[in-house]
This record gives C-alpha cells, structure tokens and sequence, in this order.
C-alpha cells in the first residue's frame, strides 16, 4: 500500500474512538519533554506521569469548556 491511497480513501473513526488517540498522543508529548527538561533522572516517571495527567486533564477542561460555549452560543 503506497502512503498516498490514505489521502484518496481515509480510514474512518467514530468520535469516541477518535477520543482514545489522546491518551498515546499526550503520553508522546510528556515522555519527550520531560526527557529534555528533567535534571534528576530519579523523578523522571513521577514527572512523565504527573505530566500526562496534567495535559489529559487540561486538554479535557478545555473540550468542556467550549462545549459549553459552544451550546450558550447557539
């Protein structure tokens, strides 16, 4: 399969399985940016970690805050 025939007939996904790729996409963010910014290499799982919650948890906030906006809006 060449890499083009994805952009001709894209694979499809429900939203709720769409929702699942956030958790891998900000476990990837955590574990690079902490890998480059930790100085203790003691705490580097408790800050991926920490991080991770903290993206997964902000990320959601902010799907639910325009949610709201966006039913107030209309």
């Amino acid at each position: 399969m060449n890499g083009w025939t994805l952009f001709y007939n894209p694979i499809t996904l429900d939203f709720y399985r769409l929702l699942w790729l956030l958790l891998p996409l900000c476990a990837f963010v955590a574990i690079t940016y902490k890998t480059i910014r930790v100085e203790n290499l003691r705490r580097l799982p408790l800050e991926i970690l920490l991080l991770c919650v903290y993206l997964v948890l902000g990320l959601s906030g902010l799907g639910v805050g325009l949610y709201i906006v966006q039913r107030l809006w209309m």
